[in-house]
């Protein structure tokens, strides 16, 4: 049986939506941070290669994912204010079904998203923000959908104690479905445990949790963790390996990104 363009999409939609990070994140790992740049500031944040494998190779079907140059680039404009444009520059997907493969690739959509840090607690090192944002399409056939989407992100971190920061984010998104005939929600949370180790090093766990209307197999989720290794002031790698979880999503990510602030 050959596979159409249809249940590719359909097939791999879960698996894209976790390891491609569609809607770029702004801190170094998934879970979104609260921290705005400061006035006239620029932050360059790139997930230079992200990658999903299914590693059970008796499996029938088999799913290989990559983006390259996932970007989001934030300007200060105000100390409690940001504005952040967020793009794929090359995302490819391969999907094999009793040995036949069949593969997309193009560019990802436009994102557009202010961010808002409204409340901060010195006290307690706590902060809160609201990243609405819209993604628009590029008309990469292959890979968008051609369809205005959007959402909202509620960060929140806290300093647990000095050198180590929890955060947690809960986000609420409106999709364009894989038949292109209504939009879907979807609901997604997560959160990390981050510690400094060092004035160059830093570790972090994380986990995150999805599920929308799309279907019963829509669940998935995410639990791994990672190393940062900042080179020089203002410049950051970060490598991260996650767990896939969920039914026929048997399958490892790996990500590695770089911060680079540019002023």
């Amino acid at each position: 049986m050959s596979v159409t363009p249809r249940m590719l999409r359909s097939e791999a939609l879960a698996l894209l939506l976790l390891c491609l990070a569609l809607v770029p994140r702004a801190g170094a790992q998934v879970t979104e941070t609260t921290q705005t740049i400061e006035p006239g500031g620029i932050l360059l944040k790139v997930d230079a290669i992200s990658l999903g494998l299914r590693t059970d190779t008796t499996a029938p079907n088999q799913y290989k994912a990559l983006a390259l140059g996932t970007t989001l680039l934030s300007a200060g404009l105000t100390n409690t204010v940001d504005m952040e444009f967020g793009t794929q520059f090359f995302v490819r997907d391969t999907f094999s079904r009793s040995g036949n493969d069949q593969t997309q690739s193009g560019i990802g959509d436009i994102t557009l998203r202010p961010k808002w840090t409204f409340w901060r607690d010195p006290s307690s090192g706590q902060a809160a923000a609201i990243v609405p944002f819209v993604m628009l399409p590029t008309h990469s056939a292959a890979i968008g959908n051609n369809s205005v989407e959007g959402a909202v992100i509620f960060p929140w971190s806290m300093d647990i104690a000095a050198g180590t920061k929890a955060a947690a984010m809960i986000e609420w998104d409106e999709f364009r479905n894989v038949a292109n005939t209504r939009y879907d929600t979807r609901w997604y949370g997560s959160a990390f445990v981050k510690w400094q180790l060092g004035s160059t090093l830093g570790a972090y766990a994380e986990s995150t949790l999805s599920d929308s209307t799309a279907g019963s197999k829509s669940f998935a989720g995410t639990v791994g963790g990672g190393a940062t290794l900042a080179i020089h002031n203002g410049f950051e790698w970060d490598l991260e390996v996650s767990r896939v979880l969920g039914s026929g999503r048997s399958a490892w990510t790996e990500v590695l990104r770089f911060r680079w602030k540019l002023l």
